[in-house]
């Protein structure tokens, strides 16, 4: 007991002492830390941040400070980017200060090999940029676009044939499948596969507790002090004993499948395979199993609040395509109000709000507005994605689906920029999987199904409809999917019969 006071006293002492240095850097330097609100001594703002839709709450303070915002975090400073032109200045132009990865006290009982590169920095980074750099080229010269035409094409005849119910984990096994049958040969017709069910529990606890505020070492991280076996101690060694079962078991089917997986590619180019594997399923299970799920059902959702554009889109794809067959990647570039979608749906409601933070590795001065303001060495910074894509400076009426502000006449705007990946040298390297994953999707469910609201349900889009983590898909919700004719039901049949 004696110990324990004494480590807690320690941990105090350490926040105090932060706490004084912070003081005394933002007292006694002509740039001063960005505004924010009044905290408590030591603590700071701890307490003032929410454990779900924190991402909100960042977002109104951008909007009430005026795009940047500091915060004292328990004495480390967070720094706050509400703005395109902030964000991009900071993590693009001044890349070489702001690209390391900060590491929640959380990472080092779930992830002490640091396999999550995107969480990690240095060597991590660097090896897992490589590996994921190659798929990627593959990816946009058309490699995976046959499997995830062909994921699409089923999700359209599941919703058929069940008449729309189960629509909403529809999303989640077409996203899933899609990438675990590029990564490892693992196609998941049913979404009822023992391992698809592993791995959505195995990305529901990671997302859980990579979202700062649902650990309370994450929050406190000096109670890390405290010897003895700590619940997140206890659970982070379960999940990593559970998550190398199962990678373990995904490596074995893509070496006993015989097909020219991302998982096969690795083990012929890398004695380290194992290893190489769960790098490889990391990355593209957070960035296209998890947010190409969100995208899917807040796509969904913007059909019944918004649904004024829908007859626009199906218009052009009907003009481009058709009754008579069914949307494919070769028509792309001639359905460009589809893109729009997709990039609206991107912008409306993001799947991941907040971003993984950067970490500034010097201190730094920044000119804004006329003030000069202080971001120490050590600020974990936020490009607060849901402030920057609801910016009234750049999008007018942003709470409105409107798919038209990405296009001029009948073509792309060009110059388009989104802060859903990710800035500077930490941009998500799955996003061409994922935009074609959510293309073919949406392509084809306009084609195929007019959508319309449940007389039994009450819908809204307000922050407790969403889930509020690290991701934010909509809690579930029934949606009426009505076959837009007896022909185009037809059609997909013999789709399905050409693909298979």
């Amino acid at each position: 007991m004696n110990l324990d006071r004494k480590l807690v006293l320690a941990g105090l002492a350490a926040l105090a002492a932060s706490w004084f240095v912070r003081k005394r850097r933002s007292s006694g330097s002509v740039a001063v830390l960005p505004p924010g609100p009044k905290g408590l001594p030591l603590v700071g703002n701890v307490f003032q941040v929410p454990g779900k839709h924190m991402a909100t709450y960042f977002r109104r303070l951008c909007e009430k400070y005026g795009g940047m915002v500091s915060l004292n975090m328990a004495g480390s400073t967070f720094i706050l980017l509400g703005t395109m032109d902030l964000a991009k200045e900071v993590m693009e132009k001044r890349s070489t200060k702001f690209s390391d990865r900060p590491t929640l006290p959380i990472y080092r009982y779930i992830d002490p090999d640091q396999i999550y590169w995107a969480f990690f920095s240095g060597r991590t980074q660097f090896v897992g940029r490589k590996l994921t750099g190659g798929i990627m080229a593959g990816v946009r010269a058309g490699e995976t676009e046959a499997l995830q035409h062909f994921e699409a094409l089923t999700t359209v005849n599941r919703i058929l044939d069940n008449r729309g119910r189960g629509w909403f984990h529809e999303m989640e096994r077409t996203s899933a499948s899609a990438v675990l049958s590029a990564a490892f040969g693992l196609g998941c017709p049913t979404g009822e596969e023992p391992e698809l069910k592993q791995i959505i529990r195995s990305l529901t606890e990671l997302v859980h507790a990579v979202t700062p505020s649902t650990s309370i070492i994450n929050m406190l991280p000096s109670l890390d002090l405290l010897p003895g076996p700590m619940p997140w101690r206890k659970w982070g060694a379960e999940f990593r004993r559970r998550e190398d079962e199962l990678f373990d078991k995904l490596g074995d089917h893509a070496k006993a499948s015989g097909m020219n997986t991302w998982a096969a590619s690795f083990a012929n180019g890398d004695s380290k395979s194992g290893r190489d594997t769960r790098r490889l399923i990391n990355i593209f299970s957070i960035a296209a199993i998890d947010t190409t799920t969100a995208q899917m059902q807040s796509f969904v959702l913007a059909c019944l609040l918004h649904p004024s554009w829908i007859g626009r889109a199906q218009a052009q794809i009907d003009a481009v395509v058709g009754e008579d067959r069914m949307p494919t990647f070769q028509d792309r570039a001639q359905l460009p109000y589809v893109e729009a979608v997709v990039r609206e749906t991107l912008r409306w409601r993001l799947p991941v709000r907040m971003g993984i933070p950067h970490q500034s590795t010097a201190d730094d001065i920044l000119e804004y507005k006329g003030q000069e303001y202080f971001i120490p060495k050590g600020s974990i910074v936020y490009a607060v994605s849901w402030a920057i894509e609801h910016d009234e400076n750049c999008y007018e009426n942003p709470e409105e689906f409107l798919p038209e502000r990405f296009l001029e006449g009948q073509k792309l705007k060009s110059g388009y920029e989104t802060s859903a990946f990710g800035f500077g040298r930490r941009v998500c390297p799955g996003v061409p999987f994922a935009e074609r994953s959510m293309w073919i999707n949406v392509a084809m469910i306009l084609w195929a199904f007019d959508i319309h609201k449940s007389a039994h349900c009450s819908y809204g889009e307000s922050d407790t409809e969403f889930k509020g983590e690290f991701t934010n898909p909509p809690l579930e919700f029934p949606a009426v999917f009505a076959p837009r004719s007896a022909r185009r039901e037809e059609k997909r049949d013999k789709s399905e019969n050409g693909a298979a």
